[in-house]
């Protein structure tokens, strides 16, 4: 009997993240379900995730192709920290990280306990802290293609926030569009970053684009920009299922050897941006070794401050 292939899934109780969490349980993986449980959710998500397995081509369920959900709230990198502790402690291969945690408002910059901007810290902080600390696990992937690291938020839509270097973590020129184009940026130029390391090649690295989905983001924006989301959704907004049909078709290429994505320019190795319907995209012009460089010495400070390293991935107590 194989191994199932193990995928963890950041966000995985809402939207997108739920659609994707339940395909790629269809398609024999063991899902690894990250997200907030306030409403004590934990087994309806594990057996939501069975059914899935289920009603794909079995009449009844491999065994071995276990689901758990796992307990944090992103806004905390120390429970980021924690929880990808515990992921690497009790699962020493990881096939695939798919990363969906986010949020939509129109407030200004809103700290965390930690002091870090809510909305930076769901789109890029913790999605980077994740990401480095569960690479020991994503490097003992054994998929034909090579695991798969995917961050979906805006990959080839996003325009770079210039102020990267004087103002990097946007306590001073705050808005919704850079707070938008900053996360997307660094995305870019933090995931480019990684799939240069010696150490992670093999490793593909994606920031995706999900499009226009008809799920429940925006439900932290006020009622008068609520109610027409909701109307433009219904009215063009594609399902979370057909999204997550584009977003998982690399996983699924790199779990049968390969993957069919370009890779956005000449340097990059291992890094790639994909499109809504799963084509390759663009990286913007700014993207440059300067820029990467800048980025990745602020994630290291920021995430450093939580006890995540950047040098191997790791936590310091």
């Amino acid at each position: 009997m194989n191994t199932p292939k193990r995928a963890v899934v950041v966000g995985a109780t809402n939207g997108i993240g739920k659609a994707i969490s339940c395909r790629l349980a269809a398609d024999g993986f063991s899902v690894v379900a990250v997200g907030r449980n306030k409403e004590g959710r934990a087994d309806e998500i594990v057996k939501n995730l069975t059914e899935c397995s289920l009603a794909a081509k079995k009449s009844e369920q491999d065994a071995t192709t276990q689901h758990e959900f796992r307990p944090c709230d992103a806004f905390s990198l120390e429970q980021v920290k924690e929880c990808a502790a515990g992921i690497v402690r009790d699962h020493s291969k990881i096939d695939a990280l798919v990363m969906t945690q986010g949020m939509a408002t129109i407030q200004g910059f809103t700290p965390t306990s930690e002091g870090n901007d809510e909305k930076l810290t769901l789109h890029f902080w913790s999605r980077a802290a994740f990401a480095a600390l569960l690479l020991p696990s994503l490097r003992a992937s054994s998929m034909p293609g090579g695991p798969v690291v995917m961050t979906i938020l805006s990959g080839g839509v996003h325009s770079p926030y210039t102020k990267y270097k004087e103002d990097p973590e946007l306590r001073k020129n705050y808005s919704v569009k850079n707070a938008a184009d900053g996360a997307g940026f660094y995305s870019d130029l933090f995931f480019d970053k990684l799939a240069k390391q010696p150490s992670n090649q093999g490793i593909n690295f994606i920031h995706s684009a999900p499009g226009f989905v008809s799920s429940n983001w925006g439900t932290e924006m006020p009622f008068y920009l609520k109610a027409p989301v909701r109307f433009m959704q219904k009215l063009g907004g594609k399902s979370p299922s057909k999204c997550a049909s584009f977003m998982v078709e690399p996983i699924l290429q790199c779990a049968s050897g390969d993957i069919g994505l370009v890779r956005p320019s000449s340097t990059a190795q291992g890094f790639f941006i994909m499109n809504e319907d799963a084509t390759s995209g663009k990286l913007t012009k700014l993207h440059t070794e300067e820029a990467i460089e800048s980025v990745w010495d602020t994630a290291g400070k920021v995430l450093g401050k939580a006890g995540v390293s950047l040098d191997d991935g790791t936590c310091n107590n």
